[in-house]
């Protein structure tokens, strides 16, 4: 997995690049569809404490 715009940006759903996920496929179509699904679940993710954490160490300038 890797994001489009920005390119290679990481993703809140995985650490490594890797995720498997296995769902109903009513829920996805409950969703709208896949493409629905994956972008409430991205949107879910990034409002995360733990990913706004890692987010805000990722752009944080080092000092040294």
């Amino acid at each position: 997995m890797r994001s489009i715009d920005p390119a290679d940006a990481p993703l809140p759903i995985t650490e490594t690049g890797y995720r498997s996920h296995f769902i109903a496929a009513s829920a996805v179509a409950a969703a709208g569809g896949p493409v629905a699904y994956v972008d409430v679940w991205l949107t879910a993710e990034s409002e995360t404490p733990a990913w706004l954490e890692r987010e805000q160490e990722r752009l944080q300038l080092p000092l040294f």
